[in-house]
This record gives C-alpha cells, structure tokens and sequence, in this order.
C-alpha cells in the first residue's frame, strides 16, 4: 500500500481471518472502515496501517466474545506461517542467534515497533516496544506472545516451552488452552511485554536447525531489510524513545536527542518535516499511554502518574480530566468515556510542563 507511513506485514490479519468463523466480521467491512486493501491478506509482501492491524484485532475479540481466543489461534499457526521470520528464529543455529535474528529483522515485520533481545540476570529476555499512539494493541500482542511462544515450542521440541511471559496489559476475562497451558508462567499487569527464558537454553541448536538453509533465509532477510528501511518514518524511533525516557522521568528534548544520536535541532527539523512538534508528539505518547493504562491495567493510578512522568497524583489527573473529561477512577471504571475525547485532543497545556514533570 504506497503512502502508508505506520504500517505491519498483513499476514497476521490473514491468519486472523482464517482462523476467525467466516459469519463473525465482515472483512470488506473492516477494510473499508479502517483503510486497507482486502488484496494486501493474501499477498505475501502485503502491508498494512499498523492502526488498521491493532483495531480489527480487536474487533475481531468484541465480536466473538472470547477476549482469549486469539492466544489459541496463533499458537496453532504452523511455522513459516509469517515467511522468512519464522525461518529466522527455527532454522537458527542457537536459540540465541534466534533471538538476535528477530531483534536485527524486525523491520521487516514492521516500522512501528521494535523487538529487542538481552541476557538479564541469568535469562534471555525478548521485548517487545510496541506504541500506544497507534491505538489499542492488546489483542494483537496476546497473538504475538502466543506465536512467539510457538516458535521456542518448535525449537526446543517440547510444548509448552520452558518461558515465562509478561505482558503490560490486563488478564482477558476468558480463558483458553494455551493459558491453562502456560499456567503461571504468565503475568498480567506487568511493565513490559516480554518472553524470557533461562541462559541455560540459550545455546541449545533448535530442533529444525539447517546452518545451509539459514544463510540463505538470513541474506534474503538483508535484502528485504534494505528494501523496507527506505520506507521507514522517523516518528516511529522518536516516540519510541519518548516513551522509554518518559518511564525513567527523563522526557526531555536534548535526552530524546542524545539517545537518537541527534542534534536537537536535528531532531525538531525532523519531526517538523513530519507534521508534528516534540510537544505534540509527546502529548499525544503520553496521552495514548494513560488511556491504555487506565483501561487495560489495574496498575494504581500513584504509579501510573509516574510511569508517564508526572511527580504528582493531582498533576495526572488534572491531564486526564482535560483529555477526556473525567478523573481518572471515573475512567477507570467506564474505559467507554475514552471513545469521546476532550476538544483539546492530544494537544494538552499539560506537555509544557514536561520538563518539570520528573
């Protein structure tokens, strides 16, 4: 789709469809509602509006009734499902290498999110950085914990896999296989969305081990690698970063810049060919972050207010108020009060106090 800045491979939607009663959505539909080619699903280089893919997965959760079934459908995606990323993290020769593999070629999957892989405190921890401002990924991220853990299943032979899951939104209110299956081993209401595992497994050879096959599989991935980077948006890394500074009450101009590796007036002259100024871009990440807070977590709202970088309660919620019109237990309680937001938009006087904010 020429033109899409914020976009995701279109596969899982397919994956998504087929595993979804034909009688549930209507496709053409959603493709129309939410801007994307109903062609793109079966296209194996298909893409889509990464808010595209985030709204119908959950849609697609409203419209069965089962806020877990998803989990159960892309754990039971075969591998190589999703193209040469599958292959990337199966065929590797250690799960280690696997888990660098998905980190390095994320872009291929998409622009607007990351994967990242480190070694912490004994465990090999993947996480994944997904950004609020694109709309509600919970949904969509329980089908990529479900898949991801399929991968390690493939590569270690063994079901469930010996991980450990954590996901920084709420517990669905139904249950599933793969859940009773992972058991304990999952965590709700966490910081991050995460997958560990324990060092000891990290030099294991995965079960479909090829060193020929993957060399092959890893130029390929190069290839298409340089071929997304072209069509990449900027805004992406910067909100990214916006989000991480602001957990660690660091949100300001000259950080974001540094840790981009950017001047600050390079990193505004960026965001001003974009449309969007660092105060908007901020507001709006910030904005994002305490709707989904508010509605998919029970984190305390004295540490949500920290999370997004306000060093008082009452700063936060006078934020919320001018967002959407209510305090935040009120929001809490009626997360449908976020459908219909405050005339300020994004656009909040709070941004300006960023940089007293923590």
């Amino acid at each position: 789709m020429a033109g899409v800045k914020d976009w995701a491979r279109a596969d899982a939607l397919r994956v998504l469809r087929d595993g979804t009663p034909a009688d549930v959505l209507d496709w053409e539909d959603l493709a129309g509602r939410h801007g994307f080619d109903l062609d793109e699903l079966d296209d194996p280089e298909g893409i889509v509006p990464i808010s595209a893919l985030y709204a119908v997965f959950e849609e697609a959760a409203e419209a069965s009734g089962d806020d877990a079934r998803i989990f159960d459908v892309f754990n039971a995606s075969d591998v190589g499902e999703f193209s040469l990323f599958d292959y990337l993290f199966t065929c590797a020769p250690t799960l280690r290498e696997g888990c660098h593999a998905w980190q390095r070629f994320m872009q291929i999957r998409s622009n607007a999110y990351t994967v990242t892989f480190a070694e912490e405190e004994g465990r090999g921890v993947l996480e994944w950085k997904l950004q609020d401002r694109h709309g509600t990924w919970r949904q969509n991220m329980f089908a990529r914990m479900a898949w991801a853990a399929r991968g390690f299943e493939a590569a270690l032979g063994t079901r469930p896999a010996p991980i450990e899951i954590e996901l920084a939104t709420g517990a669905p209110v139904c249950t599933s296989d793969f859940l009773r299956r992972y058991g304990s081993r999952i965590r709700f209401d966490g910081t991050r969305n995460i997958i560990s595992i324990e060092a000891r497994y990290l030099d294991a050879q995965p079960v479909r081990n090829d060193n020929n096959l993957y060399a092959i599989i890893e130029r390929a991935s190069l290839g298409e690698l340089n071929l997304r980077a072209r069509n990449t948006s900027p805004l992406s890394a910067i909100a990214e970063v916006i989000a991480e500074t602001m957990k660690a009450g660091t949100c300001t101009l000259p950080t974001v810049a540094a840790t981009l590796g950017m001047s600050e007036r390079s990193l505004q002259r960026t965001m001003e060919n974009e449309g969007v100024s660092f105060r908007e871009l901020t507001a709006h990440v910030r904005r994002a972050a305490a709707r989904r807070y508010l509605r998919e977590t029970t984190l305390p709202i004295k540490e949500v207010s920290y999370l997004l970088g306000y060093s008082e309660v009452s700063t936060f919620s006078r934020a919320v108020r001018q967002w959407f019109g209510c305090p935040p237990r009120v929001l809490r309680q009626n997360p449908e009060l976020c459908v219909t937001e405050s005339p300020q938009g994004f656009l909040s006087d709070f941004s300006s106090s960023l940089g007293q904010e923590g």
